[in-house]
């Protein structure tokens, strides 16, 4: 089975099969192994995933790309399955016309090249396609469902902009990153109203802004199950080297969580975080409901792997967040944990439906700009009175692996043979 595109589903793909709604991809750039690559082309050739290559249910009738050179992936692919690319959102939306005239809406604006803000965070520009896209909904009078991938927007007052007028427009919104539909070894979810009193997820990456966003929607979408569902977060601080070792020993954070999530690692180094840390960094979450949160990342400890530990009714629990890179030898795998973002993402463009809260990534977003101006002072605590945010986890089972480690199609090579003509390079991601 494995590269064969199947009808198989995965574990809560549903057995129906619609008639497929028209999608418009709206991205920032499409190249080889950015996100545009590894999320909309699978929504082209399809989903592989541990149970077969799952084909799309939606079809992409039309693309917006902010910024394009002339050999981009995503002209070709355009070109390949005869999609016209628009040189406005509103043309892509309309499909050149006065109205909307597509049933949902695909938004990666991740990659690029754009501005850096004071605080070292690129200005990738979602706020503005959003505002267009939101400008068409209201002009046509209809609204249709939105995927928005990664961070709202590097900016809290951005993010909660686009926030606020989704819920004014009523249009389904679902965001955030791929990490928390991925594997998990040993497989672990909290019950919804869980006692969890302290949370550590650990990750890995030189910019906090490219991948501190992950491990803060790993931390979040397992806290947001805890007794009382989320009320926000009081504080948030940024320490690294010596100031996160002190503030463990303070009992700002709890190292014994920290190393149980290291322990589901199988390739950490011999010996503890501390012999091994080089610049560790450290994201402290204070959360309005006295629950402790805390990102650690000091990947040279335990590699380019993910983590998560918690303290549930004075027991803990850990599991690895995997993903299939570090389990073929060739490195240009299919990212499957896109594959399982793109099917909840196909899953509400079919039903209308959100299988996670946006709350989640308004939340995560507004740390994320926290910690960031908490490094440029040093370190200082951000007081955050403004991420009020409260919602509850949503009942609905998100699309997710089922087995702790990949297997079948998510194993298979990358690209197919299909669209191997159509990428240059063998290059990492």
């Amino acid at each position: 089975m494995i590269g064969q595109v199947s009808q198989q589903k995965t574990s809560k793909t549903p057995a129906s099969r619609t008639p497929q709604k028209k999608i418009a991809l709206i991205c920032t750039a499409y190249r080889e192994r950015y996100h545009a690559d590894v999320i909309a082309t699978k929504f082209f050739y399809g989903f592989p995933t541990d149970d077969g290559v799952v084909r799309p249910r939606v079809k992409v009738v039309s693309m917006y790309i902010d910024q394009t050179n002339p050999d981009d992936l995503g002209l070709k692919i355009a070109a390949r399955y005869n999609v016209p690319i628009y040189p406005t959102v509103t043309g892509a939306l309309t499909l050149g016309g006065k109205k909307l005239a597509v049933d949902a809406v695909l938004f990666i604006g991740e990659h690029g090249d754009y501005p850096f803000n004071r605080f070292g965070m690129e200005m990738y520009p979602r706020l503005r396609i959003a505002e267009e896209i939101f400008r068409c909904f209201d002009a046509s009078k209809r609204v249709v469902p939105v995927f928005h991938d990664k961070h709202l927007s590097y900016s809290w007052l951005d993010s909660k902009w686009i926030y606020d007028r989704s819920r004014e427009l009523k249009a389904p919104y679902m965001a955030g990153s791929s990490l928390p539909l991925t594997w998990r070894n040993p497989p672990l979810e909290h019950p919804i109203g869980s006692k969890i009193s302290e949370a550590v997820a650990l990750g890995y990456g030189d910019s906090m802004d490219a991948y501190g966003f992950h491990v803060l929607e790993i931390l979040q979408c397992m806290l947001e199950r805890r007794a009382g569902g989320e009320t926000g977060v009081a504080s948030v601080q940024y320490l690294r080297a010596d100031a996160m070792f002190a503030a463990a020993r303070q009992g700002a954070f709890s190292m014994d969580l920290a190393e149980a999530a290291a322990s589901t690692i199988d390739i950490k180094q011999k010996g503890t975080m501390r012999q091994h840390a080089r610049d560790p960094v450290a994201i402290i979450v204070k959360y309005r409901d006295g629950t402790k949160g805390t990102v650690l990342m000091m990947y040279r400890y335990y590699g380019l792997r993910w983590a998560y530990a918690a303290r549930v009714n004075g027991k803990i629990v850990a599991t690895e967040f995997l993903l299939q890179d570090e389990l073929v030898d060739n490195k240009r795998t299919p990212k499957c944990h896109f594959s399982y973002l793109g099917l909840n993402a196909e899953e509400m463009f079919v039903t209308g439906k959100p299988l996670y809260a946006v709350e989640r990534t308004l939340l995560t977003s507004g740390i994320l700009d926290m910690a960031h101006r908490s490094r440029a002072a040093g370190g200082k605590v951000i007081e955050t009175p403004f991420l009020d945010v409260r919602y509850k986890p949503l009942e609905i089972k998100a699309i997710r692996p089922s087995g702790a480690k990949p297997s079948g199609a998510s194993l298979m090579r990358w690209p197919p043979n299909e669209l191997k003509s159509l990428y240059r390079t063998q290059a990492k991601h």
